[in-house]
Parts: C-alpha cells; sequence; structure tokens
C-alpha cells in the first residue's frame, strides 16, 4: 500500500507538502505543488489515512448513537437514517446497543468517550439519563426524546403528552366505551407524558379507563395484554405507546382468538414502516424520523458551544388503518 512517503518522492516534494495538499494547510501549496502531489497520488492510487487526517485536525468525524434496542424496527429505522444524515456530511455513525439494560447504556457512553468520537446521539432508556460523562468530557449531546430543563444537552422529539392525546381521543372519536393505556415501564422516556395525554384525552367523558405497563417489546406487551384482556377491566381500545408494544397486543388479541378491530381496537406511537404491514394494518402516531434524523446531525457537525442548547418538537402525523377504526 502506497505511502505518504511515496507520494512525495514520486512527486519531488517533502512529506509536509502532501499533508498540506491532502489537510487543506495549515499552510499554503503553490499550484504546481499540488498538482505533481496529486498527480502522483492518483498514479500510486494512494488513500490517505482518514483516521490520521481526523485526528490532525482534533476531530474523529464520528458520531456515536446509543439506543435502547436496536432489533426494534423504529430504533433501526432511525439509526439507517442517522447513518445517511451523518454520511452526507462526511461523518461516521457508530451504534451501541444499550440492550434495555441502564449500566450498559451508562458504558456505552464511556466507551464512545474512550473512543473519541465528536459527539453523541441518544436515545436513553430513562427519563432523566445520566449525562456527566459526556459533560465531563466535553461532548456535545442530542437526545431523541423529551428531557428535563434540568438536563445540559439539546434534545430533538415530538410533543409525546399531545400525541397521546390525538391518539386516544381519535379511540374516543370512534366511539369506544373503554380504553386501556399500555405505557412504559414506570421511569422509562415518556411514560409522563403519555399518561397525561391519555389522561386529559379521556377526561369529562364516560369513557371507563384501565392502564398497565409493559417492557417495549412485542414478547412484553403480548404477556401483559393477554393477562389483561381476561381480566375484569379488559378495555375494548387500546392505545399503546409504541408500534413493538401494539404488536404485542395484536399477537394477544390473535391468540385469544378476539377480532381487531371488532372485538379490540389498537392504536400506537411511532409510524414504523412495519405498521403498515401488520393484520390488521396497525393505526399509529408517525414521528418524522427522516427530518429529526437529519436535523440531529446537522446539530452536531455545525454546532458551536458557545450558542444555547436547542430544544426542538417536531409536527407529528395520525395515520389511521383497520386496526382502530369502529
Amino acid at each position: 500500500m502506497p505511502t505518504a512517503r511515496d507520494v512525495a518522492k514520486l512527486a519531488g516534494t517533502s512529506n509536509a507538502v502532501v499533508s498540506y495538499v491532502f489537510n487543506n494547510g495549515p499552510r499554503a501549496v503553490s499550484a504546481d505543488a499540488r498538482e505533481r502531489v496529486l498527480r502522483a497520488a492518483k498514479e500510486l492510487d494512494y488513500k490517505p489515512n482518514a483516521l490520521a487526517r481526523a485526528l490532525s485536525a482534533g476531530k474523529t468525524r464520528s458520531i456515536g448513537l446509543i439506543v435502547p434496542d436496536i432489533a426494534n424496527p423504529f430504533f433501526a429505522e432511525l439509526a439507517r437514517a442517522l447513518e445517511v444524515a451523518a454520511a452526507n456530511r462526511d461523518h461516521l455513525l457508530l451504534i451501541g446497543d444499550s440492550a434495555t439494560v441502564q449500566n450498559q447504556e451508562h458504558r456505552l457512553i464511556e466507551s464512545f468517550i474512550e473512543r473519541q468520537v465528536d459527539s453523541l446521539i441518544l436515545v436513553s432508556l430513562l427519563d432523566e439519563p445520566n449525562l456527566n460523562p459526556a459533560h465531563a468530557a466535553n461532548l456535545p449531546v442530542v437526545a431523541l426524546h423529551p428531557l428535563s430543563s434540568g438536563q445540559h444537552a439539546s434534545s430533538l422529539t415530538i410533543d409525546y403528552e399531545q400525541a397521546a392525546y390525538v391518539a386516544t381521543r381519535h379511540l374516543v372519536d370512534e366511539g369506544y366505551d373503554s380504553i386501556g393505556l399500555l405505557n412504559a415501564p414506570v421511569d422509562s422516556v415518556g411514560t409522563r407524558q403519555h399518561s397525561s395525554g391519555f389522561a386529559r384525552a379521556v377526561a369529562g367523558t364516560p369513557v371507563a379507563v384501565s392502564r398497565r405497563a409493559s417492557p417495549i417489546s412485542r414478547a412484553g406487551a403480548a404477556e401483559v395484554t393477554m393477562e389483561w384482556l381476561q381480566a375484569q377491566d379488559a378495555p375494548r381500545a387500546i392505545y399503546a405507546t409504541t408500534d413493538e408494544q401494539a404488536h404485542g397486543v395484536l399477537f394477544a388479541a390473535y391468540s385469544l382468538g378476539l377480532d381487531v378491530p371488532n372485538q379490540l381496537a389498537v392504536i400506537s406511537v411511532d409510524g414504523t414502516e412495519a405498521s403498515a404491514y401488520s393484520v390488521p394494518p396497525l393505526s399509529t402516531i408517525r414521528q418524522p424520523t427522516q427530518s429529526i434524523a437529519e436535523r440531529a446531525v446537522d446539530l452536531l457537525v455545525d454546532g458551536d458551544p458557545e450558542k444555547p442548547l436547542v430544544k426542538e418538537i417536531f409536527d407529528f402525523e395520525l395515520i389511521v388503518r383497520q386496526s382502530s377504526r369502529a
């Protein structure tokens, strides 16, 4: 494999001049010397070491992403959108899966710091994630979920409370007389907002209400819903806070011989591609994944540490399909 030294020898220049050409400085290079270096590099098929170039500039041109479960279709779609957005800005996206384990999330933050990523995109397990290691390392963080005002990081998210309100209100308007909320575990991201939006939607209505919580997985949601649908407070319709949980609800209904939507209506949040191909197709709140991904990368690549943190709320879209129609 040819080296910078080989290019310098063929071009009749020094190693430093080769470095200046491929790093655009720090010193100027004459047009003649630049042309000879580029011609020699092409002849030798020389590829400069990307890591060395990045480190010489004090940047690795890499972004760390931490998600709770990369097998979850929503996080897989999000990671793909972020990877494309990062590549469009000549950055590499490194993905860490916390596997729904709090300590693993903390270890991944420390691991990305050790590997000198330039910045971090976080989808935390917790409503109040521990960002102290990132702050201590002066690592910029963008969270893709709500953060409290005490958290020193930017956040890009939809309004989970309003999403819960819109989804639940859809069920109320369809005329279902009992509606259940299938939320995430108590300390998970968005649980308070989903609960608040649900409560606001059913307030002042004659609708009977019940609540359950399950892990953010199809299996976990199916297990909880199976018991729920056989209990005295079994609902006629369920608002699940994620598509993954909703797929578990659909499986539970199928296992119990319940027809969706004629015996159980279902709606959820995320708007993954898979939601359109469930049986029956799933009503959902669609998040603008692509727009959020592009904005997150632009914030981190172009970010100025002297500027205020960004707290942005994105619009969402209610997609009504067969699973919730009365």
